[in-house]
């Protein structure tokens, strides 16, 4: 991909230009790995993280090299949706989206996903987000770059609707919103209470519906950490909380957007793990029986 610099004013580093003008790189994190990778050239010579760009530089985004995944990987994978353009997948908790190793979810999908006869189809499916390593639920990825370029887009104008499942310490009835910046940016989470149980140990359990409407880093996770309801069994917020239960209590159960090209809204969903209720009622008897 080329494209030619204009129309930009002050200093803007290449990271940061290629992340916008580039949507099939898709976030800052990316473009920044292509440029560290030596795909990305400003005027004819390999370009660095640090560089800044200026009207009239030419940027060219060459295509990285076709990864060669030896042998299966061993992960079994739900799809809950597919086409020509799109593949949306049930990520199990544990494993990363993407990322400079074997065992993500792009390279399971690129197993086991059927093949896009589109003539822009890319090599593999390419997730258009991310969800945390610990967190199981839906992800979107593309098979052709067009669908990526648009999805893109959708994300950064909030035009995705993104919905989870969480199990918290503490009693959280009713709904409301968490409007705290996170990193100097304004950040808004929507919560609305599913139940409420007792608890021996923690005083009482709930089960939150989570209305992602900015996607910072962590951001569900902070949240609700800094309103007094840490996640249960989210080790890296805990501090000196006493962890209960064996893995993140986190999922994204809910995506609802525009099919990239036949514009036809598109609503998905999924239960919550079964261990999200189990682990209600378990502590519910406890106190009971306490």
């Amino acid at each position: 991909m080329r494209l030619k610099v204009k129309k930009i004013q002050g200093d803007i580093r290449l990271t940061d230009y290629c992340a916008k003008h580039f949507p099939i790189l898709g976030s800052r994190s990316a473009a920044k790995k292509a440029i560290n990778s030596g795909n990305v050239f400003v005027n004819n010579r390999r370009s660095f993280e640090t560089d800044l760009v200026s009207n009239g530089d030419v940027i060219v985004l060459k295509k990285p090299k076709k990864k060669t995944i030896k042998g299966d990987i061993p992960i079994d994978v739900d799809i809950i949706f597919q086409d020509e353009y799109l593949v949306v997948a049930n990520k199990p908790a544990g494993i990363a989206v993407n990322g400079n190793r074997k065992k993500t979810l792009e390279n399971i999908i690129a197993q086991i996903a059927t093949k896009s006869d589109q003539v822009d189809a890319l090599d593999q499916p390419i997730a258009a987000h991310r969800i945390d390593v610990p967190t199981k639920g839906l992800v979107i990825l593309a098979k052709t770059k067009s669908a990526l370029i648009t999805i893109n887009k959708a994300f950064q104008n909030n035009q995705v609707q993104k919905f989870y499942v969480a199990v918290v310490h503490g009693k959280l009835s009713g709904e409301g919103r968490i409007e705290s910046p996170i990193n100097g940016k304004s950040a808004i989470t929507a919560y609305n209470s599913l139940a409420v149980v007792p608890s021996k140990v923690f005083g009482h359990l709930s089960m939150l519906r989570l209305a992602l409407i900015t996607g910072r880093t962590h951001q569900l996770r902070i949240h609700l950490k800094e309103k007094g309801h840490l996640i249960v069994g989210d080790k890296q917020y805990a501090e000196q909380r006493t962890i209960l239960g064996k893995g993140l209590f986190l999922c994204s159960c809910e995506l609802s957007f525009k099919h990239p090209k036949t514009q036809k809204e598109i609503s998905l969903k999924i239960d919550p793990p079964k261990r999200f209720e189990r682990l209600l009622k378990r502590e519910e008897n406890r106190f009971e029986n306490k």
